[in-house]
């Protein structure tokens, strides 16, 4: 299991990640907003432990931010118990909530059942650029936008998430949209086509590729 602590208190984050290593919890560590959104970047979490009062912000507007864009669940982690306090996290997304001083052994059954909860369930949710896909509601949007796709292009968007980041094969493709059935490059043309259109509007980056020799692959290009 890996977590993502933020907070500004060095003694009390590294008191909190030798604890947590005893228990098998790993740690990413983040002392600001800054710190924070860069180490995350890239990884995914079993939990993010957050601070509200940081250096350079404040952990309750950066999980807004998060809300559309990370799967993982949040405890907040801080001083403030006013009721206001807490709901605005809860509001923001947050599952749990608790107040410092607190015991190291709660703070780590607390982690526990966070993840154990989030893991029950099958991640179901893709986000890239201003993306955002619900595959067990078969929603899309991007920005202000709902995208209305055919069965066609859901089937291919579902295989290109699947495989996300790396290209599919035209095979692949021709083999997941028409099985047992006749097909031509025009058709594949097309739906690719088709897709693209709808996923990038003029003044959005391009979120669909052909790769040379490669094939189709989900990406973010940025002039």
């Amino acid at each position: 299991m890996i977590i993502l602590l933020v907070e500004d208190d060095t003694v009390l984050a590294t008191h909190s990640i030798d604890f947590l290593a005893q228990e098998g919890i790993e740690v990413d560590y983040a002392s600001t907003v800054k710190q924070a959104q860069a180490i995350s970047e890239h990884q995914n979490y079993d939990a993010i432990v957050l601070d509200i009062n940081l250096p350079d912000g404040d952990g309750l507007t950066l999980a807004k931010q998060w809300q559309h864009q990370r799967q993982e669940p949040i405890l907040f982690l801080s001083a403030r118990d006013a009721l206001d306090d807490k709901l605005q996290a809860f509001s923001y997304g947050a599952l749990d909530y608790l107040t410092k001083p607190f015991a190291l052994p709660e703070l780590a059954i607390r982690i526990k059942l966070l993840a154990n909860k989030s893991n029950s369930k099958p991640n179901r949710q893709f986000s890239l650029d201003s993306l955002q896909v619900d595959l067990d509601a078969r929603i899309i949007t991007r920005g202000d936008r709902v995208i209305v796709l055919s069965a066609q292009q859901w089937l291919l968007l579902e295989l290109l998430i699947k495989h996300y980041p790396n290209p599919v094969r035209k095979a692949a493709i021709i083999n997941e949209i028409w099985p047992q059935q006749d097909s031509n490059i025009n058709m594949y043309k097309s739906l690719i086509t088709r897709l693209r259109s709808n996923l990038t509007q003029e003044d959005e980056p391009a979120l669909l590729h052909t790769l040379r020799k490669q094939g189709i692959a989900l990406r973010v290009q940025h002039d």
